[in-house]
């Protein structure tokens, strides 16, 4: 399936899902269909697949983006101008002759002064700006939830595939030892400590494959999927990512990350919503104009009026106040996100290291001398120097390093995707998504 197929599948998803979202906000108790299938055309599931499609499904992305179309929303609504008031007053209705009193027609209208609309306007698209920001944020966040559960499948999934070797071991060793035990070369205990060998690895098996079934339901859940994924995972757990040093991920986390992002921009929010407390403390004007006319008189007057607020008493003088302190806040908050921030890489970077420098070891030094033992226990057993017992020993000796292997590996990859979660770099699934955008267009 090439791009343009892909894209084009992406936004009939995404319009089914709104039809499905629009329906739901009707009725909450509406329980859609799953809208088609994005694993077609898929004969494995790379993460980036994985990262693609939760995207394309995943609920809380959809309301990240239908936040963006409310903030939008207010941004209009911030701009508008105050609607003019029509009155009628009729004096005298139901005097003899009908003709004893006036009829004033009266248009008032709110004139803003201070550039207060324009100051709200901006309040409102600083909350648009965070909305993004948050939209963007959440990409990463979902693409990070996903890395970890997919490498977790993935190891899931190896460390089944180690035991289930371990468990055909146990059973030919078993074969072997019945058939030297009704020879006579073998004792009725070794039977029975042979059928407690497979018996153990058997219940082994069945803990770990009830743990590869949860680690998948919890991926297909991630993305945002209903059904079952029976598709196998291509992206394997020594796939590593190129990272930079540590001090090239903080600066990076400290440019691009959606908390610095979202803390700025709250800060410059703050600054505006000051301006309109103080813009506020100006009164507005209400000028008002209509035709008066007089039945006794017999003429048609017009009506003329201008009225202010006089500022004695409140001249907002605490919400500026307030809005003064929100902005200093925004702003130590904004360094508070900043070490934080910092932090976090640190801690995700001295994680990456400890399980990178663990893979290294297993890769170089404990694995091959596992896989050398085994063979020379193997050699052994077979020239009859030694029993059975030694060589499934030797043969789990072989499996416990490479699932440690495993976990190590489960370990640098869960680091990795939080460096990048924090970095907020090294995102090639979003050249395939269709879904950047700012929410769709709800009609009412």
């Amino acid at each position: 399936m090439d791009r343009t197929e892909r894209n084009h599948d992406s936004w009939s998803v995404s319009d089914r899902l709104l039809e499905y979202d629009q329906r739901t906000s009707e009725e909450p108790t509406y329980q859609p269909e799953h809208p088609g299938d994005a694993f077609e055309g898929l004969e494995t599931i790379g993460l980036d697949d994985a990262v693609r499609i939760a995207i394309q499904n995943h609920p809380q992305l959809r309301s990240a983006a239908y936040r963006i179309d409310a903030a939008t929303g207010r941004v209009t609504q911030a701009g508008l101008y105050p609607n003019p008031t029509l009155s009628v007053d009729i004096e005298g209705l139901g005097t003899s002759g009908a003709n004893g009193g006036e009829s004033i027609y009266r248009i008032e209208q709110e004139i803003i002064l201070g550039r207060k609309l324009r100051r709200g306007e901006e309040v409102a698209e600083a909350d648009l700006e965070a909305a993004r920001s948050a939209l963007k944020a959440e990409h990463y966040a979902v693409a990070s939830d996903i890395s970890r559960r997919y490498f977790a499948t993935v190891a899931a999934e190896e460390r089944l595939a180690r035991w289930t070797e371990l468990g055909k071991l146990a059973d030919q060793l078993l074969e072997a030892v019945s058939s030297q035990a009704d020879a006579g070369a073998a004792t009725e205990p070794d039977r029975l400590r042979a059928e407690l060998v497979v018996e153990q690895t058997r219940v082994r098996i069945e803990g770990v494959r009830a743990e590869a079934s949860a680690a998948r339901r919890s991926l297909e859940s991630a993305i945002g999927w209903t059904g079952h994924v029976s598709l196998p995972l291509s992206s394997s757990l020594d796939e590593l990512p190129e990272l930079g040093n540590l001090d090239q991920l903080i600066a990076s986390a400290l440019e691009s990350n959606g908390r610095i992002a979202q803390a700025r921009i709250a800060v410059e929010r703050a600054r505006r919503a000051h301006a309109l407390a103080k813009a506020e403390s100006m009164p507005d004007l209400v000028a008002s104009v209509g035709p008066r006319y007089s039945d006794i008189d017999n003429e048609t007057t017009v009506d003329v009026g201008v009225g202010i607020e006089i500022p004695i008493f409140d001249r907002n003088q605490g919400e500026i106040r307030s809005r003064q302190a929100e902005r200093l806040s925004a702003a130590a908050d904004l360094r508070a996100v900043q070490i934080e921030l910092m932090t976090e890489v640190a801690d995700a970077w001295a994680a990456y290291n400890s399980a990178r420098q663990a893979v290294e070891r297993y890769q170089q030094i404990v694995l091959p001398k596992a896989d050398r033992t085994l063979e020379l226990t193997r050699l052994a057993y077979q020239s009859g120097k030694l029993d059975y017992l030694r060589l499934l020993d030797a043969q789990q000796v072989v499996v416990e390093s490479q699932i440690a292997s495993i976990d190590a590996y489960e370990r640098l990859q869960v680091a990795a995707a939080m460096l990048r979660e924090l970095t907020q770099s090294d995102t090639p699934w979003r050249e395939a998504d269709s879904t950047e955008h700012s929410g769709q267009e709800m009609n009412p």
